[in-house]
């Protein structure tokens, strides 16, 4: 059997290099949540918002979990007679205490990657989050805030992200540029504030300078209160990123 002394080794590297792992799940307080973990790899639980308060689970179903911080490491052990090996695959029940809030998780042990599990707080604690965050600022630097998360990709936990994972070129979002052609990548709202902004991927089939008036159309967005292009001038093939905040009542 695997013992907790190699875990614990293997842990160690981890928390040096913590690299990616195969998938991402987000998990929601106050109920019960079904997810897939590897039962032969190491999987990671993160906590959002805080640290990792407590970890309750049956021991005896050969399972070694270590919280450090706002992270808990959780492993299936291996069975080894020297014959063969034998991996968990009984289904198990995990109550994690992540920032106070009381997650609760229906693992599945199966022959994939590790995995990483996100708690994550509800609407009401990203609300919060939110407007500690941006509402010391005036709606300008807000939306200079929103597009510089967007534009460096790091966007903080509280805002909402939902990704277009099918998006297509479409023309004729911008009359006075005919060959330009725009896709709608990902949608970013921040809860509590009504701002959101929308990131579109943009490309012409002829040498092109833009401005960002030339994207003031409702066919890009409703209530638009700041828009952004990276870069302005663009050649053919080459794909620049536009973001577009929107201000409800704006």
């Amino acid at each position: 059997m695997l013992n907790k002394q190699f875990f614990n080794a293997a842990l160690a590297v981890m928390l040096v290099s913590l690299p990616a792992l195969a998938h991402t799940q987000v998990v929601k307080p106050d109920v019960v949540t079904p997810v897939e973990m590897s039962n032969r790899d190491i999987n990671r639980v993160t906590c959002v918002d805080g640290a990792i308060n407590d970890a309750f689970f049956s021991q005896e179903k050969g399972i070694v979990v270590e919280n450090n911080g706002n992270n808990s490491f959780i492993k299936f052990l291996i069975q080894d007679d020297g014959l063969h090996q034998e991996y968990v695959s009984a289904r198990s029940e995990f109550y994690l205490v992540c920032a106070g809030e009381i997650y609760t998780l229906m693992v599945s042990p199966k022959d994939i990657p590790g995995q990483t599990i996100r708690l994550s707080t509800g609407a009401k604690n990203r609300i919060k989050d939110n407007q500690e965050l941006l509402s010391p600022l005036p709606d300008e630097e807000r939306a200079v805030y929103l597009t510089m998360a967007a534009l460096e990709d790091d966007i903080p936990d509280s805002f909402s992200v939902s990704t277009n994972t099918n998006s297509e070129w479409v023309s004729r979002m911008t009359a006075g540029k005919p060959n330009t052609q725009l896709a709608l990548r990902r949608t970013i709202r921040v809860d509590g504030l009504g701002l959101s902004l929308k990131e579109f991927l943009v490309r012409t089939s002829t040498t092109t300078t833009f401005s960002e008036t030339d994207f003031l159309s409702s066919a890009i967005g409703e209530s638009i209160f700041a828009v952004t292009m990276d870069p302005l001038s663009l050649e053919p093939g080459q794909v620049g990123r536009l973001f577009v905040v929107s201000k409800e009542g704006f």
